[in-house]
């Protein structure tokens, strides 16, 4: 496969070739090469293997009490996420920018990281009826990997490579790599590919202690500290990550003309209840004209696929032409 990726018309036409901004082929070069060329030198321990003090009883705890500890590790978060308030806000407006630029936002990690990405970016085109392929998450390992763990593919730097390549990365998209110790070697050869592409690179990690060897766009390190359950990453980080996750696309697709007011008028009617959010939608956009028979929003709904917007602009017309 790497024989044809290198030898394909498509390849041969890219700007890159597997050669990056500063000239150096990374299609020759073994694993441990590129680990020293990307992955960041770790200055410590990642703060997320350290132990936490406050859980070095939690065996012999009383399910009452590690449940009240668990809350109290997990409240923390938000205090932490608080602090990176403005460093979520550039990410958002680069977001946005690359939507309305034709662009993509990619998400990729591995284990919690990579199923969180999925999760998040799966849920996008129900909420916003936005394409599938706006949002994408990517996984080391691949899709099986979204449900069992693939020993080892976190490891590859040339698989995080690959994955990128075989996405078709522009400089129009925006590649964020999840890690919680901030060092997958999968995440980093993926960023190493999109920032060689061009793309807007992003990292979000829970461990301030490593040190960069290549310069990405913008750098999210959240400080959730160690987990009640020593390198339990799918605790307190996982936590700090669907949160933030939550924020970007969220917050994007509202910029991106998503939402008016607070309501989701690009939902996709994909099931009843959906639907019947729909009709409650295009019920309180009526406002004045709340009299309206439920059995009539239904019906122009349908008229409309299900689209709001033009159901509530064809209401308006019926029930107010003089408005």
């Amino acid at each position: 496969m790497g024989a044809l990726r290198m030898i394909s018309d498509k390849n041969s036409n890219s700007s890159d070739n597997g050669v990056d901004k500063n000239g150096v082929s990374f299609n020759h070069m073994t694993n441990e090469q590129l680990s020293q060329l990307i992955v960041p030198e770790s200055t410590s321990l990642s703060m997320t293997e350290l132990r936490n003090e406050r859980s070095t009883k939690l065996d012999s705890m009383s399910v009452t009490d590690a449940i009240e500890l668990m809350i109290g590790e997990e409240s923390r978060n938000f205090a932490e996420i608080r602090k990176q308030i403005k460093t979520i806000e550039t990410l958002i407006h680069r977001i946005t920018h690359a939507f309305k630029n034709n662009g993509r936002l990619f998400y990729v990690g591995s284990g919690t990281s990579g199923r969180l990405g999925i999760l998040d970016a799966s849920e996008c085109p129900p909420t916003f009826s936005s394409p599938s392929y706006l949002v994408q998450g990517i996984i080391a390992g691949g899709n099986k990997a979204i449900h069992s763990a693939i020993e080892g593919a976190e490891d590859s730097i040339i698989d995080g490579i690959n994955a990128i390549e075989d996405k078709d990365i522009t400089e129009n998209d925006v590649v964020i790599g999840i890690a919680a110790c901030g060092r997958t070697p999968y995440v980093w050869g993926a960023l190493y590919a999109a920032q060689n592409r061009k793309a807007y690179t992003c990292l979000l990690c829970f461990n301030p202690n490593i040190k960069p060897r290549i310069k990405l766009d913008l750098q999210l390190t959240v400080t959730t500290g160690p987990e009640v359950l020593t390198g339990s990453t799918r605790l307190k980080a996982g936590t700090a990550t669907k949160c933030i996750l939550n924020m970007l696309t969220t917050l994007s697709m509202v910029q991106f003309g998503k939402c008016f007011e607070n309501l989701m008028i690009d939902l996709r009617p994909a099931n009843q209840k959906l639907r019947d959010r729909a009709v409650r939608i295009v019920l309180l956009l009526l406002g004045h004209d709340k009299q309206v028979p439920e059995v009539t929003v239904k019906q122009s709904l349908e008229k409309f696929n299900y689209d709001i917007k033009k159901t509530v602009i064809d209401l308006r017309k019926t029930l107010s032409p003089k408005a």
